[in-house]
């Protein structure tokens, strides 16, 4: 494959360029260029407004026809210097940047305080094009907030995890496991993408850890323009690790196919008006192997597939006034089976729609800006039947578990306003205030299902009744954010207030930033913080999430009914809850010196009364405010941009986090059994054996997102009048020590084991007073290694306002064989997938 893409180099260098005829000069503009001094092109007023490029407003070259010049999309640059706690990527970096999903998440991997899951990357499972997790200062992943052009999409409901169940579902459970975003963007259709990590002003709330926000691209007004754009890989083109081509599961994936499509139009209709219309569709086929009834194999495939279909309207009356509506359809879906099981598929779907508008209006006093957003979501499961039927003396099993839908609707509603910077004799004052309110109704629906068995002994019935339940969540926020600039210093309070009707909580949060520019002209700047950040409240027990089970039978030998024997009920409570919070202190400097941007951060979070559910018996689990962590954070960060003549453009960014986090190991739905006994010792969830010493358990490290230290470098390359270029993102990952049961033989421990056994070992050791027993971790060791992803893009054909390119995305191009799980002694090691290909091709009019 990269031989192919060599000869296309190489055919390139031979024939020269493809000018337009009379030699048209193609102007490059990006973020790869160095302004000149005084040139603000792209960036962002004091009033949050941005300033227009020369380039993007159709500066043409002298004597050169409009309809002639070639012109690259403008780029928007987020603000006017680096800002402490903030990363962005947008432009041409984001649209051509090396990604497996496409996703906000993915987009995002060239910040190195960004922690993704260990398994992310699994030789196993190539064939998933769900969005990567990830976690921020430590934070769960459900614990961000993500954003689409100022609005949340965050699962405020069941954000437990697209794989949770894998390929296995049970009748009890009431609930379809989630992802951490209610709907799934292919990041083609953002113009950026920022992650806010301290320092996060006080116009965003609802978060824990940190915030990724992005913002949807607007269609163009210079002219109409058309791209198109096909992805394909496949299994064979990757080097795939401790696979299993027998393999009946999608845990292991040993054969796939993923391609993707892309097509959009855009452009001006008449002076004020533009839209863009886009399309784009990612999939994959996953080839596994079916158990038949008779034993026998056979393949059958599993599919994963998310689209979009996207819309958007610009409108402009006048230069003071814009107006931008949208519209969004997004399917997601995982095509499911069990093996063993005939006629037991299922897909996994969340049939997503969101409406969009933003009005933003300057004047004389300032920037008003309006948005609204109306979205209908929510994971939901359809089976292809709702009977499952059971011969133990056949072995012969067939059947589902039934439908379950839920189906959120949202309105949601934002105004903030930022006053005309003003001064008063020697202070120069820049005000924000707004507030945001939201309304969601969540339906959960569980069709009724039942399961037929015959036994040696019974006829057995098992019933489960059909759930239909309905429940509204309403929020409220305000915040005032007054920014005053004395001399050198600059001093940013804010005060946030949220309320919401589930817990009935009203939560302050107080933040501060102070800023002082040490030179005066931004080469050394020093920054302070202090901030407060409350998190969303999640919905999850608010609903029933189990139902139990009616059981009849009938004696197979003389057709005596059998008494009805009912299941246990499970109650959930979620009641009197504190919101779960967050205290940040953070301290920075960072600046600009010859050409170079740098910043060295250092962040220490207390993450307090994070959510945790526990049951003391009766069959009654309780959310509770239990959970506990504590995250220190040390990020370097490195920027240059320069052009070099005859060899290109180039920009260059170097991120270095070091980090630990502490952390309970727990989430909202770990329903930790504390009426648990054990050989009649009971059980002390909170206290742990770590390494053979007691300790809390929120003292323990992180068992996932916990790479102690991570490299990034992002390398943005341009040759050949732009007509080659190249994006590279190298992530390096330490080792990190993993969590391990500590199993050992009673005599080896300090006090014993609840078993007392000579002969078993086992993790649960009992205290010191011998009154009742901890859990017994060790290290374990999941060992790092270095990831490059590289994209490569040729522009084979380029003939006036057409051009045809060629692209190859290399990822893991050192085919590193870093692990993806705990290494433990007699359990195979995963590890990452090896270096892969996806060829493509894109062509632009």
């Amino acid at each position: 494959m990269f031989k192919i893409f060599l000869v296309f180099i190489l055919f390139f260098l031979i024939s020269g360029d493809v000018l337009a005829d009379g030699g048209v000069e193609i102007r490059f503009s990006s973020e790869m260029q160095s302004a000149e001094p005084g040139d603000r092109s792209g960036e962002v007023d004091g009033n949050g407004t941005a300033v227009p490029d020369p380039v993007a407003e159709e500066q043409n070259t002298p004597g050169v026809p409009d309809d002639q010049v070639y012109q690259f999309d403008p780029v928007r640059v987020l603000a006017d210097r680096h800002q402490a706690g903030q990363a962005a990527i947008g432009g041409r970096e984001l649209r051509s940047l090396p990604s497996h999903t496409g996703s906000i998440t993915e987009a995002v991997k060239g910040f190195s305080n960004v922690q993704f899951s260990n398994d992310e990357m699994s030789s196993l499972t190539g064939g998933e094009i769900r969005p990567p997790r990830v976690t921020i200062s430590g934070a769960k992943p459900y614990e961000n907030n993500f954003l689409i052009d100022g609005m949340s999409v965050s699962n405020t409901l069941n954000p437990s995890g697209l794989d949770q169940n894998g390929d296995s579902v049970n009748w009890n459970n009431l609930v379809v496991h989630g992802a951490d975003q209610t709907i799934f963007y292919d990041s083609s259709l953002f113009d950026s993408v920022t992650v806010y990590s301290s320092n996060v002003p006080v116009k965003y709330g609802n978060f824990l850890g940190g915030l990724v926000s992005a913002e949807l691209v607007d269609p163009r007004t210079d002219r109409w323009h058309g791209v198109f754009k096909a992805r394909h890989t496949r299994s064979e083109w990757f080097d795939l690790r401790s696979v299993d081509h027998e393999s009946e599961t999608s845990n292991n994936q040993a054969r796939f196919r993923a391609d993707s499509l892309f097509a959009s139009v855009d452009g001006p209709v008449g002076e004020n008006l533009a839209l863009l219309f886009a399309v784009t569709r990612n999939w994959s086929v996953i080839p596994l192997q079916f158990k038949e009834n008779d034993g026998s194999l056979s393949d059958k495939n599993q599919r994963r597939s998310n689209e979009n279909l996207f819309a958007k309207v610009l409108v402009t009356p006048s230069s003071d006034l814009q107006l931008t509506l949208d519209a969004t359809y997004a399917p997601y879906s995982e095509e499911r089976w069990r093996s063993g099981w005939g006629n037991s598929e299922w897909t996994i779907e969340n049939e997503a729609y969101r409406l969009g508008s933003k009005l933003v209006w300057s004047s004389d006093a300032g920037v008003l800006t309006l948005r609204g957003a109306y979205s209908q979501n929510g994971f939901k499961r359809d089976s292809a039947t709702n009977v499952w039927l059971s011969n133990t003396i056949t072995n012969e099993q067939a059947g589902g578990v039934g439908d379950a839908t839920t189906d959120s609707r949202e309105l949601d509603a934002k105004l903030d306003f930022e006053v005309a910077e003003f001064a008063t004799r020697d202070i120069l004052w820049r005000i924000s205030s707004g507030m945001d309110i939201k309304n969601v109704t969540t339906d959960m629906w569980n069709e009724a299902a039942y399961t037929d068995g015959t036994t040696p002994n019974f006829l057995v019935r098992t019933d489960y009744l059909e759930y239909d339940q309905t429940r509204t969540l309403n929020t409220v926020g305000w915040y005032v954010q007054p920014e005053f600039q004395w001399g050198r210093f600059t001093f940013t309070p804010g005060l946030r207030i949220d309320y919401d009707d589930f817990s009935f909580n009203t939560n302050t949060s107080p933040r501060l930033k102070v800023e002082f520019d040490t030179m005066g002209d931004g080469a050394l700047r020093l920054v302070g913080g202090v901030s407060r950040y409350y998190g969303g409240q999640l919905r999850a027990y608010a609903f029933d999430r189990f139902r139990p089970f009616i059981t009849n039978r009938i004696r197979r030998s003389n057709g005596q009914i059998m008494p009805t024997l009912y299941g246990a009920d499970r109650s959930y409570l979620a009641k009197d809850l504190d919101t779960p919070y967050s205290d940040e202190t953070m301290g920075a400097f960072l600046g600009e010196v010859m050409g170079f941007e740098y910043g060295v951060e250092l962040v220490h979070r207390e993450h307090r009364d994070q959510l945790i559910s526990k049951s003391t018996g009766d069959n009654l689990y309780e959310m509770t405010n239990e959970g506990r962590s504590t995250y220190d954070g040390l990020t370097v960060s490195l920027a240059r941009s320069f052009e070099t003549g005859p060899l290109g453009s180039h920009s260059f960014s170097l991120g270095v986090t070091k980090s630990r986090t502490k952390t309970f190991n727990g989430a909202y739905d770990s329903n930790v059994r504390l009426d648990l006994l054990s050989n009649k010792f009971p059980y002390d969830y909170d206290r742990v054996y770590y390494d053979g010493e007691i300790m809390d358990r929120s003292g323990m490290p992180a068992d996932n997102y916990n790479a102690p230290v991570v490299v990034t470098l992002s390398w943005l390359g341009s040759f050949y009048d732009d007509r080659f270029r190249v994006n590279s993102v190298s992530r390096w990952r330490d080792s990190t020590t993993g969590l391990v049961k500590d199993a050992r033989l009673t005599a080896e421990t300090p006090y014993g084991t609840a078993s007392g056994s000579a002969k078993a070992p086992s993790s649960q050791w009992l205290s010191p007073d011998r009154q009742d027993y901890y859990d017994a971790f060790k290290k374990g060791v999941i060992s790092g290694g270095l990831v490059t992803d590289v994209s490569l893009e040729l522009d084979a054909v380029k003939k006036d306002l057409f051009t045809l390119t060629f692209l190859l995305d290399v990822t893991n191009v050192f085919s590193s064989d870093g692990h993806s799980g705990v290494a433990q002694e007699g359990v195979p090691r995963d590890r990452m997938r090896g270096r892969g290909y996806y060829a493509g091709i894109r062509c632009e009019f």
